[in-house]
């Protein structure tokens, strides 16, 4: 009887510490496509010349856009808006270019991390914009609201400079 209790004890602690590496690699693979989500700790919040003038752009010219629908310090572009518009993750956003490093700031979202913000505007990123210099969500109105480039200034811009050529990414021909 004390061998038969001994076996199942054994059996026991073998099965649960199966289960823990199960749900540890459970975890693991959730928490890895979290982090991947998420991005790194810190983004450059820079700008580039294109057909709207001067805006603001990541630190290897991808576009950056603010959306009307968001108030000051607060995205409204959480679950399928957020997958179209990617919101700019960092807790520690570098600045370059003529964008204004007092103008650059940080809020927590919804699940805990941290969106980059240009003058109290929430940044994000367009999955239809196939790298840098290229501006393809510009006037979007979708989820609520609308999409738009935005000046070093802090004002989103609504239409073309008309001071600067444009090619088709949005961009200027310098680029």
């Amino acid at each position: 009887m004390r061998k038969s209790l001994h076996v199942r004890s054994v059996v026991t602690v073998g099965v649960l510490a199966s289960l823990g590496v199960v749900l540890a690699a459970c975890g693991s693979t959730s928490s890895t496509s979290t982090s991947a989500k998420t991005s790194s700790s810190s983004a450059t919040v820079a700008t580039s010349s294109s057909s709207y003038g001067t805006i603001v752009t990541s630190g290897s010219g991808v576009t950056y856009y603010v959306f009307s629908a968001d108030s000051h310090d607060h995205s409204a572009c959480t679950g399928s808006c957020a997958a179209a518009w990617h919101p700019v993750l960092a807790t520690h956003p570098t600045v370059g270019g003529s964008a204004q490093a007092s103008l650059v700031s940080t809020f927590v979202r919804p699940g805990g991390e941290h969106q980059v913000a240009y003058d109290g505007h929430p940044l994000y990123t367009f999955v239809d914009d196939s790298g840098p210099h290229v501006i393809s969500g510009q006037g979007i109105n979708s989820f609520g609201g609308s999409w738009h480039v935005i000046a070093p200034s802090g004002t989103p811009i609504t239409a073309a400079s008309s001071s600067s050529s444009s090619s088709s990414s949005g961009y200027s021909s310098g680029y």
